[in-house]
């Protein structure tokens, strides 16, 4: 079944519309206005080019008017890891990989193209070991759809897509023109649904190998198959139809020969201004051909050098920038350590001012553990390009699995790791969507992907997860400009202060989960300002009397 990729269907995918309400009311409940609502390539386009899946279209509409009763925000987001679920992750339908000239079954996994989970299992009877899918950008398979994706035209010249009906179209244009179109089509399904926000370029996108200098050498660095591409295309063959591997019939390599033919081929300079910005500008263009009015939200690259740049030039009117951020120890290694951590070291920095710095550098101690996060958040968010936009985190959260059990004292500390992870953001102001929320979440499978297991909801853990630390006091619309904010869960205590521009009303979420007058809860704020407390609808409203300085404070008694 996992193999037969043509006749597939995504509807009811994160869940059945009848379960819908339920979902939506939760998240409501705990504070969240913004949903980025996953749709991959494969879920519109999986019957072949051009065809498109209709009953998924009407779902996905219908999701997004539900989600507008309830009051979101909705981010469609175009979302793959590694290309696709046959190179280790998900995103493109499976004609994409047989356009190029793989075949799309479990020799992808056996020949090295790609590291898959239940290939693994099924082989071994073994976990999946934890974060092992990045690997796959390093693989050959998804490797080359990316670099097709990006440069097919100048790194596979003349060969054409092995994928009947489609053989005149340049790959290039089969991949990329394609992925653009049904994302058009996603936006003239959901014309007229007041929900849809924006739309997102691409979850995390990555190069593939342009960039590498030298095919005959291991990809260094976290993110590495541990084989160097030419070993991998030589002893791959196995995965191609007929044998015939595409990088040979574009003459990178000889088989005969067992030799590189162009070592220089994947050599480019700039990602980022050759291929990236000039996609992001079609992309914008397609999408708002059929929604002018729509935000677009780009994602850039999360691994590699290409994460440490900034856009070239500027970003496309209505853009908001949303790169990634995670704690990496917590993440790879599962363990939350608030007195030890690690921070990402911008290029260029000097030790003493003239020593290189190492790519990363320890952190002791929460306080600075949290500056740590707040500078790497600051720094990433800065690399928008020539021209202001507004920020937004795309994607941030933290693994539930921590330790050797799934018990209370891992929830808790689970709670820890939140809580520092949003003392960070609300003190920056930065809007955030958290990843993530599986309706299916459970222990034995977790997220179902790849061994992950970040969920804040989970039915066998009572429903929320980190619910305390997650749901907070927040400042949602601020009438002037903020100053700063900060929320203490110990006391049960919430602060923030503002630059009021006159009388307008700023607006807070005041969570009932921290905050209930029968409770003894209290709320001050500067002298001469209005303030009205919806409890029912867990929102705030202060008025100033004029311009000026305000402060609001929250309480909750017996903290």
């Amino acid at each position: 079944v996992f193999y037969d990729h043509k006749e597939v269907s995504f509807v009811g995918r994160p869940c059945a519309l009848s379960e819908l309400d339920e979902h939506l009311g939760r998240l409501q409940e705990w504070g969240f206005t913004l949903l980025r609502l996953l749709v991959t390539w494969e879920a519109v386009e999986h019957a072949g080019p051009g065809q498109y899946d209709q009953k998924y279209l009407a779902y996905l509409r219908a999701v997004c008017e539900r989600a507008h009763i309830f009051g979101f925000s909705v981010i469609i987001d175009p979302h793959q890891d590694c290309w696709s679920r046959w190179t280790g992750g998900d995103g493109a339908p499976g004609w994409t990989l047989e356009a190029a000239g793989f075949k799309v079954d479990p020799l992808l996994h056996n020949q090295g193209a790609a590291f898959l989970h239940q290939e693994h299992v099924q082989a071994t009877y073994e976990p999946l070991p934890y974060m092992s899918w990045p690997a796959n950008y390093d693989r050959f398979a998804c490797a080359t759809m990316m670099s097709l994706f990006w440069a097919g035209d100048r790194l596979a010249p003349g060969v054409r897509p092995m994928l009947k009906g489609c053989e005149g179209t340049p790959l290039q244009e089969l991949l990329q023109g394609n992925f653009i179109r049904s994302m058009a089509a996603v936006a003239e399904a959901l014309r007229g649904v007041p929900s849809v926000l924006a739309f997102e370029t691409m979850n995390e996108p990555h190069p593939g190998w342009l960039g590498v200098e030298d095919l005959e050498r291991v990809t260094p660095g976290p993110i590495t198959s541990g084989v160097s591409p030419f070993k991998q295309l030589r002893d791959g063959n196995a995965a191609w139809v007929d044998e015939k591997c595409l990088w040979e019939r574009a003459r990178v390599w000889n088989a005969e020969r067992k030799a590189v033919v162009d070592p220089k081929r994947f050599r480019c300079e700039d990602w980022m201004g050759e291929c990236f910005a000039p996609f992001v500008q079609r992309y914008a263009a397609a999408i708002r051909a059929v929604l002018p009015d729509v935000a677009l939200v780009v994602c850039p690259p999360a691994f590699g050098p290409e994460s440490q740049k900034a856009f070239p030039g500027s970003l496309p009117p209505a853009s908001i920038w949303a790169p990634h951020f995670y704690d990496g120890m917590l993440l790879m290694g599962k363990q939350w350590n608030p007195d030890v951590g690690m921070e990402e070291v911008k290029p260029g920095e000097k030790l003493f001012g003239f020593v290189p710095a190492p790519p990363i550098r320890p952190v002791i101690g929460l306080k600075e553990k949290i500056e740590a996060y707040k500078r790497q958040m600051t720094w990433k968010g800065a690399l928008y390009g020539t021209a202001p936009v507004p920020i937004l985190l795309g994607e941030i959260g933290i693994p539930f699995d921590i330790g050797p059990a799934r018990d209370a004292w891992a929830l808790g500390q689970a709670e820890q790791a939140i809580d520092a992870h949003l003392r960070a953001m609300e003190e920056l102001f930065l809007p955030f969507c958290w990843w993530n929320y599986t309706p299916e979440n459970s222990h034995k499978h977790g997220d179902g992907w790849n061994g992950e297991d970040l969920s804040i909801f989970c039915r066998e853990d009572g429903g929320g997860r980190g619910l305390r630390a997650l749901v907070r006091p927040a400042l949602l619309l601020c009438a002037g400009t903020p100053v700063r904010q900060s929320f203490d869960l110990a006391t049960g205590s919430y602060r923030c202060e503002f630059q009021a521009d006159g009388t307008g009303a700023s607006v807070f979420f005041v969570p009932r989960l921290h905050f209930r007058r029968e409770a003894g809860a209290a709320v001050s704020a500067s002298p001469g300002c209005d303030v009205a407390w919806d409890e029912e609808a867990q929102r705030l409203t202060c008025r100033p009397k004029g311009p000026g300085l305000v402060v609001l404070e929250l309480q909750q008694r017996g903290r």
